[in-house]
């Protein structure tokens, strides 16, 4: 009875739940099942791994935005000389279709190592803070949009641009449009894998080790195969098939925005010994 104001009055009030009252168990904001105070450690290294997982999931699912966007832009801003290099359909199957799985995956990733060993966040920070958006738009998304756009002018400069206009129509336009819908899922198989810690290097926590993340890419790799070369779902979604030639430079910017980030990563970890200084 008298332990329960001060549990109420506790940041967080911690009660027994073997030993404990009933009347310290209401109070209490949590209760140990098990009377041990190691279980309040494990807790907090899993709801640290939840907050940060869901925003890996928001990072990964916000990276294409960017990369949809940007060819609309171009299209605005060009007031049509640069046709289309994605379609709506093409831009929903890519928002419904493939980025679905694999962002499922991050959801299920284990505690990075180094989880217990940083300070708390903010009581005051938000779960979608600028430095997220910064990273998920203005560094992944853009990294994207160029692997896209450089895959849609690749296909039209095989077939004759700058010397010949842009496509705008006919079976080049759909090889293009085709080309940047390929590159930016291909893009997006590269960022799962950047997305799964923040700042250690993806090998240390193991590259295969996540199977879920590994069966949303193989899911992914099939409903492109299936909208690329399947004659029904081409005519919905405006695409054509692509020979070894195309695919030979689509398959370079998964391992490419792979590295670049890595290095980022590397970067970011060697900042953060220097700044923190030698050990005493």
């Amino acid at each position: 009875m008298n332990d329960s104001p001060a549990l109420k009055k506790a940041d967080i009030g911690v009660a027994m739940g073997i030993a404990g009252t009933d009347v310290a168990k209401e109070a209490a904001d949590m209760v140990l099942t098990d009377d041990n105070f190691a279980s309040i450690v494990n807790a907090i290294e899993e709801g640290r791994a939840v907050f940060k997982n869901i925003r890996k999931f928001a990072v990964y699912v916000f990276n294409s935005n960017m990369a949809e966007a940007v060819p609309f832009i171009l299209f605005l801003f060009s007031k049509g000389a640069v046709p289309l290099p994605l379609t709506i359909m093409q831009v929903l199957s890519i928002d419904l279709g493939t980025d679905m799985v694999p962002a499922i995956g991050l959801g299920a990733e284990l505690p990075e190592p180094g989880t217990m060993s940083q300070p708390p966040r903010p009581r005051n920070e938000h779960l979608l803070s600028s430095r997220l958006l910064i990273r998920a738009l203005l560094w992944y998304g853009l990294i994207e949009a160029a692997a896209g756009l450089s895959a849609y002018f690749y296909l039209n400069w095989l077939w004759g641009w700058p010397h010949a206009p842009l496509a705008n129509g006919g079976i080049v336009y759909q090889m293009a449009t085709t080309m940047t819908l390929a590159a930016i899922v291909v893009s997006q198989i590269g960022a799962v894998f950047n997305c799964r810690t923040e700042t250690e290097s993806v090998f240390q926590i193991g590259f295969f080790s996540n199977r879920i993340i590994l069966w949303g890419i193989g899911i992914e790799l099939i409903l492109l195969a299936l909208l690329i070369y399947l004659p029904g779902l081409q005519s919905i979604f405006n695409t054509a098939p692509l020979g070894l030639h195309e695919w030979a430079f689509l398959i370079l910017w998964a391992p490419a925005i792979f590295l670049v980030d890595e290095l980022r990563k590397l970067f970011i970890r060697r900042w953060s010994r220097k700044s923190k200084g030698p050990a005493t």
